[in-house]
């Protein structure tokens, strides 16, 4: 049986089927729910966040115009996630050294976890966990936008055509978003590790 595309997921879904619906939470929602568990580093959030998200895409189903859900749900996700921050920015400050826990029961991979290797050594394993923590803290002090672009890139490995329709912006928007994240955490992070990622 032929997989059914996002585009006829939506047009199921608009036409009443309730199991189209599902299919595209199931398809498009773990990732989505890591994006914004890492930009938010905070999983109860994340998770309202999750909802609201998917609300929205429910609700909207019939203004979506392409074949590829993708992008578009990422575009709700990151307003979403941005009206969050700033409506808690207003009322709270942000923890910056607070864990977020996953699923399995780890920490929430972080940029850092990204370019480390695996060690053997306790020490070695101090130091990575002391660095997570740092890139954690790093990427909380990042502008909204630049730090979407780069959990977009990095973690999602979305394009920069399709972090442009999530952020509803232009490529070489997102190129200089992503330029500014990186030199931002250079010269933030002790020991940057961000070097191979330009």
């Amino acid at each position: 049986m032929t997989q059914l595309t996002d585009r006829n997921l939506v047009d199921a879904h608009l036409s009443g089927d309730p199991q189209a619906f599902e299919s595209l939470v199931s398809r498009h929602g773990p990732s989505v729910l890591g994006y914004l568990t890492k930009m938010t580093h905070n999983r109860d959030r994340a998770e309202d966040i999750f909802q609201d998200t998917f609300r929205r895409v429910h609700e909207k189903a019939d203004q979506f115009r392409g074949e590829s859900l993708r992008p578009w749900i990422f575009k709700i996700a990151s307003n979403a996630a941005v009206n969050e921050y700033r409506k808690e920015k207003r009322t709270a400050a942000v923890s910056l050294s607070q864990s977020t826990s996953c699923e399995d029961g780890h920490n929430c991979p972080t940029l850092e976890n990204t370019l480390a290797a695996d060690t053997d050594s306790p020490d070695d394993q101090l130091a990575q966990q002391d660095q997570r923590k740092q890139v954690r803290e790093s990427l909380l002090k990042l502008p909204e936008k630049q730090r979407s672009a780069l959990i977009l890139s990095y973690y999602q490995k979305m394009t920069y055509k399709e972090i442009a329709e999530a952020m509803d912006c232009s490529v070489s928007s997102v190129k200089t978003h992503l330029f500014r994240a990186l030199k931002k955490l250079a010269t933030i992070l002790p020991n940057p590790a961000v070097e191979g990622l330009e």
